[in-house]
């Protein structure tokens, strides 16, 4: 064995070592891989790109009590994302289109990290709403779960339009797909607690509590496997119980 090949045993051995020394990266917001589309992996989020409809089939994120107290500014600057290769949707698509530019990862909820707060402006995390859905019901909901978070655990939270509704009407040059309907879904590991949210975008009206499904019924509606990564036994039991007593609807109002 020459010296070079002496020292490149001795670095693998050593890496090998340190990676073995670092605590588990447990992802458990990760949804499973869908077909035929492009995995995405920004600072503080993932995100699985469907290229046909221009739109993400999910994107997914930890959200910890630190991040949810987190605040600050970012400028507000959407782009396109130069991680999908096939070439995101663009901001010039929403011109006179008709449609918010809708953030699937809130930016406050980032704020903890700048650099990802301003990766929430990527057209990866952009789907297109209606103004009123947009105001009233998906917003409504992203201070609330901030709420959840501050009680004291982690949140995995995962998020999209519900492209298995399909086929679409498109709008702008990329012919970005228009949904009908936009979930989110939310896992509390330590609470052994889990909810699900499902809304028409034609909607400007109702309790969030009304929108509220097991994340069984959602996996069940939008195809995908959430929450891959929780052990299978603790992922069962969560995702088929939907309890609202477990989630404080007041805690805005405190």
């Amino acid at each position: 064995m020459t010296k070079k090949d002496y020292m490149k045993t001795i670095f693998a051995f050593s890496l090998a070592l340190i990676c073995a020394a670092l605590p588990a990266q447990e992802a458990y917001e990760i949804a499973s891989a869908m077909p035929r589309e492009l995995p995405v992996k920004h600072a503080r989020f993932s995100l699985s790109y469907n290229e046909g409809t221009e739109l993400p089939s999910w994107l997914a994120y930890a959200l910890t009590p630190e991040m949810a107290k987190a605040t600050g500014t970012v400028k507000e600057k959407y782009n396109e994302d130069p991680l999908v290769s096939t070439g995101s949707s663009s901001p010039k698509d929403y011109r006179d289109a008709g449609f918010v530019m809708a953030q699937l990862v809130p930016a406050e909820d980032m704020m903890f990290d700048l650099k990802a707060a301003a990766e929430t402006y990527l057209m990866s995390n952009i789907v297109p709403q209606k103004v009123g859905f947009n105001k009233y019901l998906w917003k409504a909901l992203e201070p609330l779960i901030r709420e959840w978070a501050k009680e004291g655990n982690t949140l995995y939270i995962a998020a999209g339009p519900v492209l298995a509704d399909g086929p679409f009407g498109t709008f702008g040059e990329n012919k970005v797909a228009i949904p009908t309907r936009c979930y989110k879904v939310i896992l509390d590991t330590n609470g052994e607690r889990a909810i699900g949210f499902m809304f028409r975008v034609n909607t400007s009206t109702g309790t969030l509590k009304s929108f509220a499904l097991s994340v069984d019924e959602i996996e069940k509606i939008t195809k995908i496997d959430f929450f891959i990564n929780v052990p299978d036994e603790l992922e069962e039991k969560l995702e088929s119980i939907l309890d609202l007593s477990k989630w404080n609807f007041e805690a805005l109002k405190q």
